[in-house]
């Protein structure tokens, strides 16, 4: 993070899709990227491989609609921030982004009682480490050694996809929560406020 920003980074949107297998009830499959034109990419990647269905969970920054129902999460439905200043410099937030989700992924740290997402901004990490073990939240290490978790951090494993023969390398799996108040919340209460963590990290500090 104390490089500079890339010439070639660029303003624009982080987007997620759930992808969902009806034979796979134990773990929730998520795909995060970014794109300049947010419409635009999520019908090419519908096109690029259907045979699963694809549901878009949200997009940073923007929201999906709030209809409450599947029909507010279909492709399309979304709702991007006015203002011509409100998008993110998308490379180093998907970065940041995605060591934190593989993290999580291999490691799990979101099934233990008590989890929270670490903080982020300069010396707030250090600040809840001294505030005792039993205050601190999962601070990012390398997913590349599988902890106890039982998900796949980006890649799935180098599996390439049986749709277009591409190893995705921006999906992840999680185990499903089962018990405890995020219990059927995976998206909202973890993926998402990763996201959201680091939308506002990188519009701070980039």
């Amino acid at each position: 993070m104390e490089k500079a920003r890339s010439q070639s980074d660029v303003e624009g949107y982080i987007y997620t899709f759930e992808i969902r297998d009806p034979d796979d009830n134990k773990t929730v499959q998520l795909k995060v990227g970014h794109a300049v034109n947010v419409v635009k990419r999520l019908n090419e990647w519908g096109k690029q491989c259907g045979s699963k269905e694809q549901v878009l969970r949200g997009f940073y920054p923007g929201s999906v609609g709030d209809g409450g129902d599947e029909t507010s999460l279909m492709t399309g439905c979304v709702i991007l921030l006015e203002g011509g200043n409100e998008d993110v410099w998308c490379h180093r937030l998907e970065r940041l982004i995605h060591l934190e989700l593989a993290d999580l992924a291999v490691n799990a740290a979101y099934l233990q009682p008590g989890w929270k997402p670490f903080l982020k901004g300069k010396g707030k990490g250090l600040a809840k480490r001294k505030a005792g073990p039993g205050n601190i939240g999962n601070p990012v290490t390398s997913p590349k050694k599988r902890g106890g978790g039982m998900g796949h951090g980006n890649g799935r494993q180098g599996q390439p996809c049986k749709d277009c023969d591409t190893i995705h390398t921006e999906i992840f799996e999680f185990q499903r929560i089962l018990s405890g108040p995020y219990k059927g919340r995976e998206w909202d209460c973890v993926m998402k406020k990763v996201i959201e963590d680091w939308g506002a990290f990188v519009r701070m500090y980039v």
